[in-house]
């Protein structure tokens, strides 16, 4: 499948990737703009650091949370609309729509100055609806934790004034979330519908970070390598995420972010036995991988001040300006992150 020249473009020159933990990576101000340092930590560097990211303090912990809810409805095959008739010519089942929510806990420490642990886990609640060729509808649901992540940040460079700092991660992804989820028939769900991948992941990825006050800016690329094949004999794609963002601090306790995201995941290596790929687009391993670019915005709040100090709140909006999906796939409307996080 081929990828519009202009979407290349657009993700080449967006640079690197933010996501927040869990993902892991984190959100710029993240996954969009700012970090929840201790207040000696943000006094040091002047703006906050991107939501997820902990860095320059040794001896200091960080506990976070995060509520992403996505949305998707519309089927695409590459960058085309199609019908549910359309799919329904092909399939004996058609997605219609689907709700994706997850909230996921996050725990660092950093040991040192310039290394940083940080582990996430989270827990997934989804909700699809389905129009088969009979015209009867139904609904499947499945909930459960997710794959566990652990990770290490390094700083490899950071100027004297911390104008400029580069980072490294390096990770690994455990099998904790489930790929037995059953329907309400007692069979096995599709693809989409586990909770987890089944296999260990390597989770590369490299960030920068910049700052001239009242602006922050940076990019950040991520990735998920998957390594083996689960229990029921299959891999999911590995997923290449960049991200470029910037934000800037209105006052001392509350900045403004607007980031660019790329994301491109592979099909389904090997298959399922128990999935039959002819029911529905779901269940065919050559139809799960896609592109996609989002525009972001997000409000971080700081408190410097009261109870609330040394903590971090963060909302963001997700909007797909682009994709291109190994249809017939649903496509995604919108999604919302919510988020807290506290250094001390």
């Amino acid at each position: 499948m081929s990828f519009p020249r202009n979407v290349v473009q657009l993700i080449v020159s967006a640079g690197s990737a933010l996501l927040f933990t869990a993902t892991p990576a984190p959100l710029p101000a993240q996954s969009m703009s700012g970090t929840a340092q201790g207040p000696n930590m943000r006094g040091m560097m002047g703006v906050p650091l991107p939501f997820g990211i902990m860095i320059g303090r040794a001896e200091q912990w960080m506990v976070g949370y995060q509520y992403m809810f996505e949305k998707l409805r519309g089927t695409l095959d590459g960058t085309d609309g199609i019908s549910e008739t359309d799919v329904l010519h092909r399939f004996q089942t058609t997605p219609t729509d689907m709700t994706m929510q997850t909230h996921m806990g996050m725990i660092m420490y950093a040991p040192t100055d310039g290394f940083t642990l940080m582990a996430s886990l989270p827990y997934v609640k989804m909700s699809m609806g389905e129009l088969h060729r009979n015209a009867t509808r139904s609904t499947e649901r499945s909930e459960g934790i997710g794959d566990l992540e652990l990770r290490g940040l390094y700083s490899l460079y950071a100027a004297k004034d911390l104008g400029h700092r580069f980072l490294a991660n390096v990770g690994l992804g455990f099998p904790t979330g489930s790929v037995n989820q059953l329907d309400a028939e007692g069979m096995r769900m599709e693809y989409p519908m586990q909770t987890g991948s089944g296999t260990f992941s390597l989770l590369p990825g490299i960030a920068y970070l910049g700052q001239a006050l009242p602006w922050s800016w940076g990019a950040e690329f991520n990735s998920v390598v998957r390594l083996g094949r689960s229990g029921h004999g299959y891999k999911l794609g590995n997923r290449y995420e960049p991200r470029i963002w910037l934000a800037r601090q209105l006052a001392s306790w509350v900045s403004l972010s607007a980031a660019a995201s790329g994301e491109m995941w592979g099909n389904v290596r090997g298959s399922d036995s128990l999935l039959d790929p002819t029911d529905e687009p779901t269940k065919d391993p050559n139809l799960q991988g896609g592109k996609r670019l989002t525009a972001l915005w997000g409000v971080t709040v700081h408190p410097p001040n009261g109870f609330f100090r040394g903590q971090q709140f963060l909302v963001q909006g997700d909007v797909p300006v682009v994709q291109s999906l190994d249809g017939p796939q649903l496509k995604r409307s919108y999604m919302l992150h919510v988020a807290w996080q506290w250094g001390f």
